[in-house]
């Protein structure tokens, strides 16, 4: 059984269909790789997965348990919290606060919901988890103190304090500078590496060809063209995804 199951995702914002029945699986150690144009819906669907927006209509299971069905969808903000931790996200634009150290970014979540006798443990993990991303040294740094390359590193620590079943990242290297992106990208290969369930929305089609074990091509709010990662960047089959590919190449 696939550890994700999403069937006929529809999202509309106003008069604007953004997602027309998106329907895929995604199997546990697996990656997935969205590609597609801005606009496409990529960032609408991760949004859908996170409950971050509601869908309006379709399925979402996870280890099957639907988690979303559009006929009677979840308004509970509780449930919608255990929801949403079956998924961490990776944003953009960091999202770390301000106010709090790399450890207690990494930490607080976790720790607001923790029994007293589990805080030492939590804190541990924090301490792991920034170790496995480089940055040992910088725990006590504040975001301020850190290059968007560690900032994105602790944002990604963050995500797997919360042990999701499934990482999903939003361009992950989109607000980086180039020299910054690589150290990015090493950490999320290391995690394909180590089996990690991941879905990874990306620009970086070198990086998706490589690491993806599948590749999605998103256009107007539908899956164009899904199939292996390797097979799909390197000799697409629909001509919008030849297109796509060959205008990143000029």
């Amino acid at each position: 059984m696939p550890i994700l199951e999403v069937r006929d995702l529809k999202k509309k914002f106003d008069n604007t269909q953004v997602l027309k029945g998106i329907s895929f699986d995604l199997e546990e150690g697996q990656t997935i790789s969205i590609i597609g144009s801005s606009g496409s819906g990529k960032t609408t669907l991760l949004r859908c997965l996170n409950f971050l927006e509601n869908a309006d209509e379709g399925t979402i299971t996870v280890r099957g348990q639907k988690l979303f069905d559009g006929l009677s969808p979840v308004t509970d903000a509780n449930e919608l919290r255990k929801m949403r931790l079956h998924f961490g996200l990776v944003f953009q634009q960091f999202n770390l606060f301000p106010q709090y150290t790399a450890l207690e970014n990494v930490t607080l979540a976790p720790l607001l919901a923790a029994e007293t006798s589990e805080k030492s443990a939590i804190i541990n993990r924090g301490k792991e988890l920034l170790d496995q991303m480089g940055l040992a040294d910088r725990m006590g740094n504040y975001p301020h103190q850190l290059s968007g390359g560690q900032q994105q590193r602790v944002a990604i620590a963050r995500a797997l304090a919360l042990k999701p079943d499934i990482l999903c990242f939003d361009e992950p290297t989109s607000a980086l500078d180039p020299e910054l992106t690589g150290e990015v990208l090493k950490v999320i290969r290391g995690l394909a590496q180590k089996n990690t369930t991941m879905i990874i929305v990306t620009h970086e089609m070198a990086f998706a060809r490589d690491v993806a074990d599948i590749a999605i091509f998103m256009d107007n709010g539908v899956i164009l063209e899904q199939g292996p990662a390797r097979d799909l960047i390197d000799n697409p089959k629909e001509e919008r995804t030849k297109h796509f590919l060959s205008s990143l190449s000029k």
